[in-house]
């Protein structure tokens, strides 16, 4: 992300569906565009910032949405919690879950990483990560 201008990266969101930044890399993004969320927003899918332990922020063209954090069982190690969050969220797209489920399921994967030590280390199964979202939100979802 340093390595691009504010106009090198209002090109990429316009060239963008959805734009998943923790809360520094919008801070970032922001300053060098000198676009809001909202601004952001209207050219996207979606606009999601991850906020660590404090969930997460879902932002479309019809509002904005907070996303709960899932509790881990343990906070060993936050490498990685960012690439877990994405790929729970693009694992909701490729299945075709609305956004805020995608974002659970990246809330949840989260959660799983970050009780594991190490970037990758943390496998667990779907029955695992289906069974830790409907402990956290109640609902099921179905791939």
């Amino acid at each position: 992300m340093t390595l691009f201008d504010g106009n090198d990266l209002k090109t990429f969101i316009s060239q963008a569906n959805w734009l998943v930044a923790n809360d520094y890399e919008f801070q970032l993004i922001h300053e060098r565009t000198g676009m809001s969320k909202e601004q952001m927003a209207e050219q996207l899918e979606a606009l999601i910032i991850t906020r660590g332990g404090d969930g997460s922020t879902l932002i479309t063209k019809a509002g904005e949405e907070h996303i709960e954090m899932v509790k881990p069982t343990a906070i060993l190690d936050p490498t990685g919690c960012g690439d877990a969050y994405r790929a729970g969220l693009i694992y909701g797209l490729l299945n075709n879950l609305d956004l805020v489920t995608g974002c659970r399921i990246g809330s949840v994967m989260g959660a799983l990483k970050v009780a594991v030590q190490g970037p990758q280390n943390h496998a667990p199964t779907l029955d695992e990560i289906m069974d830790c979202f409907k402990k956290a939100y109640g609902y099921s979802f179905n791939s």
